[in-house]
């Protein structure tokens, strides 16, 4: 009903978010939560100072990579969702997918930490007895947000980079997904 993240300690938080329901898509766990609660849990533990790289690392060992290869995927569709709402899907070929798919695993990563921060708000509703109650919310649903956060990135990219060809670049969007290579 009401999307809020976890008032809990930041380790607890952290052992909370390193599970299936977050990162595996192809997962029964999956569907344990809507897309947005999973954003607003998401959300809540960055804001709060949590490290996404600490949950994947936490998610990741001793896992077989059965359950790691599905995490690109899904950071991917996070990505979306909190950039331009249900307007892209990740199976699309459209330049701003393309752009995301080229990043490296921490480069991806730190987007969505990004916008996680940006594009997730607190807010309220007021239910029929006129109770205030706390609920997040994605700015996506009202608006298509802007890709700076994600030229940041790609620009950072090159000039720590200048050696690596664009046609290399290029191909990235297509060789770590093709579902023989992953980035976890």
């Amino acid at each position: 009903m009401y999307n809020a993240p976890y008032h809990v300690p930041l380790k607890e938080y952290e052992g909370m978010m390193a599970n299936r329901e977050y990162w595996d898509d192809l997962g029964a766990e999956w569907n344990w939560s809507s897309m947005e609660k999973k954003l607003v849990r998401l959300a809540g533990f960055v804001q709060q100072g949590g490290s996404l790289k600490k949950v994947l690392a936490r998610y990741t060992k001793d896992r077989d990579e059965e359950y790691t290869n599905r995490i690109q995927f899904c950071v991917l569709e996070y990505i979306l969702k909190l950039m331009v709402g249900n307007r892209i899907k990740p199976y699309e070929k459209v330049p701003l997918v393309d752009r995301i798919k080229r990043l490296n695993k921490d480069e991806l990563v730190e987007l969505l930490t990004k916008e996680l921060k940006r594009d997730v708000v607190p807010s309220s509703e007021m239910d029929k007895n006129h109770k205030f109650h706390e609920h997040w919310r994605l700015l996506s649903d009202d608006e298509w947000l802007s890709d700076e956060i994600l030229d940041k990135i790609e620009y950072r990219h090159w000039h720590k980079h200048p050696e690596e060809p664009f046609s290399q670049y290029l191909r990235r969007s297509e060789f770590w997904w093709d579902y023989r290579h992953f980035l976890w």
